[in-house]
């Protein structure tokens, strides 16, 4: 490993992207800050980086805690499917994405901005989808999509007046390593555990995680002020998904498909029934709508310009899948209960 003359700064560093990040900066030679919730469990990632306490919404502990860092990765968001929690998400993902951005500005310091494929407008059909200058909320679904539209909107414009960022676009995160359960690795827990009986019809865009993290490196070695990239990957149909996970498992695929219409129709009882069990949902109105949408998104300006690659779905799902197993679930007799994460 040869020593980094930067210092990069993640800010959301214990989600899932994050952690890994995190790693993947240390493994590369960079010296790494860690920048955390107070009170969030910080122990992975404090063996790889200096970890320091901050909330994105608070401007003057922001600014304090930033201080030593040439590259800020700007991670931390709110990501949810559900039609609540607006005024967080809006608080958060706009409102923090603004501090991060007025002070990289105000110090000079390097700022690569996680946005989302949910922020790019969605085009007909199986139309390809590229980067785009053109950002309007009013043209995306959901509020997790229109805060991330609104804020790379915003960062993007700050480039043109002293800051120096670069946006990401990652869509659908998948593989391994993930220590709080995300809607796809809920689905895994439940099918393994018997709690899910039939799946969707659907599809969508899956990138892994750690070929994300790699992607990242990569802009930061061939670093271009203003520039956007799509780190996508491949797509892959739910039913492909859970009969990958069956596959690496060992379980019985899924017999019964539920129908668009019958799915759709009950999808806002859906998200009520998994509030009532303070679960997070496998299915509601928007996660729906996202499965039936165009999500043929291009990786290929990533990968002409930084060599960006992502690895077969297979594999990313296989590795996922034996994570899960190992991490998130115990085997009970011949049957599988899910638990709280647990070290190996």
């Amino acid at each position: 490993m040869q020593a980094k003359n930067e210092t990069c700064l993640v800010t959301g560093a214990t989600g899932y992207l994050g952690t890994v990040l995190v790693k993947t900066l240390y493994e590369a030679g960079y010296k790494v800050i860690s920048l955390v919730l107070p009170g969030d469990d910080a122990g992975f990632v404090s063996q790889y980086s200096d970890v320091r306490y901050a909330d994105v919404c608070d401007a003057a502990a922001l600014e304090r805690e930033m201080a030593g860092a040439q590259i800020v990765v700007h991670l931390a968001g709110i990501i949810d499917i559900t039609a609540g929690n607006r005024s967080l998400i809006r608080r958060v993902n706009l409102g923090g994405t603004h501090n991060v951005a007025e002070l990289c500005r105000k110090h000079g310091i390097k700022m690569l901005y996680c946005s989302s494929v949910h922020a790019l407008p969605c085009l007909p059909g199986n139309e390809i989808m590229t980067e785009t200058a053109a950002f309007d909320p009013e043209k995306v679904d959901g509020e997790y999509g229109k805060t991330k539209a609104e804020a790379t909107m915003m960062v993007l414009e700050m480039t043109k007046h002293g800051l120096d960022a670069m946006v990401f676009f990652p869509s659908g995160v998948i593989g391994p390593y993930e220590r709080r359960v995300s809607n796809i690795g809920q689905m895994i827990i439940d099918f393994l555990c018997g709690g899910l009986t039939a799946y969707l019809e659907g599809k969508y865009n899956f990138v892994d995680v750690r070929d994300i993290a790699q992607g990242i490196c990569g802009m930061i070695e061939h670093w271009a002020p203003g520039e956007s990239y799509i780190l996508s990957g491949h797509v892959v149909t739910v039913e492909q998904m859970l009969a990958a996970v069956a596959k690496t498992s060992g379980k019985k695929m899924l017999r019964t498909k539920l129908p668009y219409w019958f799915v759709i129709g009950t999808s806002y009882l859906a998200e009520f029934y998994y509030f009532l069990l303070r679960k997070k949902p496998l299915i509601t109105h928007y996660s729906v709508k996202v499965l039936q949408s165009n999500c043929n998104f291009s990786n290929r300006k990533a990968r002409e310009a930084f060599g960006f690659a992502s690895r077969p779905v297979e594999e990313s799902l296989a590795d996922m899948t034996r994570w899960i197993m190992e991490h998130f679930i115990v085997k009970q007799g011949k049957k599988y209960k899910p638990r709280l994460y647990a070290e190996a």
